[in-house]
């Protein structure tokens, strides 16, 4: 009897240990997170990398998932970090044959998430999209504006322009403006869209 009282005890015993240690491994794995952060972005809020072997290792992980080649060609488009609000983000640039950033959320530096794009999918629609082409950040104006184009001449590039907006849940890339410009041709942008004003109606009397 005492053999067999036993095992209901070791099954106990069993899981009591399974279930202390996944917080252990959590909070390890946030700790690790916290750490190589910390380590690289050393105080500063704002900066570059272009060694892939400082990106963090759950970023790096991420970009790879997502299929981003940001190893290749790094050293001339390096990874920017920024923050914006209480986010931070990495502005990744992905090789291809028409290369393209995609933006990361590191709010959560165990989980980053790709951040999609509102885009002009063709005239009169919207689309989404986490790879929007080119991006620079104009922090002096608080935009962002992505450039897609192809190397095939004559070819019709197409700027969009956000403005960041912080919510609750997760940040948004609200756009304000599409533009359009023929390569060759003059250095011109043609606006294809523009945001318009607007408010709510009135309440009914």
């Amino acid at each position: 009897m005492r053999a067999i009282a036993s095992i209901p005890l070791r099954l106990v015993v069993v899981g009591m240990l399974v279930f202390t240690s996944v917080p252990v491994a959590l909070g390890q794995g946030r700790a690790e997170a916290l750490r190589e952060w910390y380590t690289l972005a050393n105080g500063r809020t704002e900066f570059e990398v272009s060694d892939p072997a400082l990106l963090p290792s759950r970023l790096a992980l991420a970009a790879e998932h997502s299929g981003c080649r940001y190893k290749e060609g790094i050293e001339q488009n390096p990874i920017s970090f920024i923050k914006l609000g209480s986010r931070r983000l990495a502005i990744v640039f992905c090789h291809a044959f028409v290369g393209s950033h995609q933006v990361f959320d590191l709010s959560n530096l165990e989980r980053p998430r790709t951040v999609e794009f509102p885009f002009l999918a063709q005239p009169g629609r919207f689309g989404t999209t986490v790879r929007p082409g080119g991006i620079t950040w104009k922090k002096e104006v608080g935009i962002f504006q992505a450039v897609m184009g192809s190397d095939k001449l004559p070819t019709m590039r197409v700027r969009h322009t956000y403005r960041f907006e912080e919510n609750q849940h997760s940040p948004t890339f609200v756009i304000v403006r599409v533009e359009g410009q023929w390569v060759p041709g003059p250095d011109e942008w043609t606006t294809i869209w523009d945001a318009q004003r607007w408010s709510f109606p009135a309440l009914p009397k």
